[in-house]
């Protein structure tokens, strides 16, 4: 079947359409969670200021949290009515990726192979998630798209819109400003300053968001909230080293590794001069290696916690580039499509890789964590049936605030769970499915605590453990 753009995006429209239809009910999640907490102070003060206070502010522009309570607004205050934002969203990825794929692949790159590109784990999962990063991805891509075909209007939207839904954006800016001039210099793009005015049009709209939070809130980019401040400090020497570690696993994490170990060899074959590039696939390697670098020296330095999603884009663009090299260096197509078939199967595994406790894992990353919501519905109503009370309970779990991820006032749970102590907590409710509990406080409840009840799904657990001493 020779595949074309209409057919491949009819697919990918019905599939995300199916996916809304089917986790339309699907709670807010992780990061996701405090997004609805902000959009809910916007949604119930009727849009009277879109600068949220300092209480739940981390200091993110709130273009993806006004957009909810606008939707909440027309549709009312549900989390089908936030999805259906997403699904939208979604749609706009699905298009601009289809379109960057159009442009980037060579005329031997068929273009059904937009569907391993799409395939990735962590884009899969992020099109679950309430959180801006989809958001962010169209903004991106837009900006991509429109620098290559030399669009300074739907430029200037593009970087508009990146700094104003995170301020990851302001990385982003930094990477398309290197990115576009590398283009005019290598990779046969003409200087039009027109698309000057774009960066300009940016960054006075940024600058206009940074004035008005100021005058608000007294601080800008660095919150003067305690649980978001310490995330965007300096970090120490041991930090950064395990910070660039954590950078090169979140690459090859979720089954990526069966794409990039064979994308750096056959680099390595451009490096010896064995394969050459094309004009497409220089510029996919240099916005691939511009963003790799930006990304790195704005994330590795900093104590804030690195996720797999923050590097989508790195992720689509080796995948692209992994297709041009393949199809042209190598014309046995038994081979090629094997090898091709085995990233396929390595990147679906991704949603299976489940990692020990003790190590940290971006569970907004690949479509493990849906397993998580039957398993803490199963652990409350066994709480109720053996009449634990929840002020006994000590847990990292964000699950005081499933009222707030269902938008459900039944939910909110009272007693709520409390602060984690180890020393006064009777039992301790721990789950993989959080990154906070240390390695010493996790070993501590395997050798000292007695586990009183688990309930796990395929990798995905919850356990309540009782303190002996108490």
């Amino acid at each position: 079947m020779r595949w074309n753009s209409r057919s491949i995006l009819s697919i990918t429209i019905l599939a995300l359409v199916v996916e809304f239809v089917v986790l339309r009910d699907l709670p807010f999640f992780w990061d996701g969670v405090s997004k609805a907490y902000r959009a809910n102070w916007i949604y119930e003060h009727n849009f009277a200021s879109l600068i949220v206070p300092t209480q739940f502010n981390s200091g993110h522009p709130p273009l993806w949290i006004t957009s909810i309570a606008i939707f909440w607004t027309v549709l009312g205050k549900s989390v089908w009515a936030a999805r259906l934002l997403l699904l939208i969203v979604n749609i706009g990825v699905g298009y601009q990726l289809l379109r960057l794929c159009k442009l980037a692949f060579e005329p031997v790159v068929p273009l059904a192979f937009f569907f391993l590109v799409i395939i990735d784990p962590t884009l899969m999962a992020q099109t679950t998630i309430l959180n801006n990063d989809m958001l962010l991805l169209f903004f991106i891509l837009l900006g991509l798209n429109s620098l290559w075909k030399g669009q300074w209007l739907w430029y200037t939207l593009a970087l508009s819109g990146m700094l104003l839904t995170n301020l990851r954006g302001i990385y982003c800016t930094i990477a398309f400003c290197l990115i576009h001039a590398l283009f005019v210099r290598y990779a046969s793009l003409s200087f039009d300053r027109k698309m000057l005015r774009a960066y300009a049009i940016g960054l006075v709209v940024f600058g206009g968001f940074l004035i008005a939070q100021y005058t608000e809130l007294g601080w800008v980019l660095i919150s003067k909230n305690k649980n978001y401040a310490g995330h965007r400090e300096a970090a120490g020497i041991a930090r950064v080293a395990k910070n660039a570690a954590a950078y090169f696993k979140n690459i090859l994490d979720f089954g990526r590794v069966f794409l990039w170990v064979p994308l750096l060899l056959l680099l390595w074959k451009v490096f010896r001069k064995q394969l050459t590039l094309s004009l497409a696939s220089k510029r996919i390697l240099l916005a691939l290696m511009v963003f790799t670098s930006v990304f790195f020296l704005g994330f590795v330095p900093f104590s804030n916690p690195m996720g797999p999603r923050y590097l989508m884009i790195c992720f689509l663009l080796g995948a692209m580039l992994f297709g041009n090299l393949l199809f042209r260096s190598n014309k046995n197509q038994t081979l090629r499509n094997g090898v091709i078939t085995l990233v396929a199967v390595g990147l679906l595994t991704g949603h299976l890789w489940i990692y020990p406790s003790t190590i940290s894992q971006g569970w907004d990353s690949s479509l493990a964590y849906l397993r998580y919501f039957k398993q803490e519905q199963a652990m409350l109503d066994y709480l109720k049936e053996q009449g634990i009370s929840r002020d006994e309970v000590g847990t990292h779990l964000p699950i005081n605030s499933r009222h707030m991820a269902r938008l459900d006032g039944s939910e909110k749970l009272d007693p709520p769970f409390v602060t984690p102590d180890f020393e006064k907590n009777r039992y301790y409710l721990h789950s993989n499915v959080e990154n906070k509990t240390k390695d010493a406080g996790i070993e501590r409840l395997a050798k000292d605590w007695e586990p009183v009840k688990t309930f796990s799904s395929m990798g995905v657990f919850l356990t309540l453990y009782k303190n002996p001493a108490r």
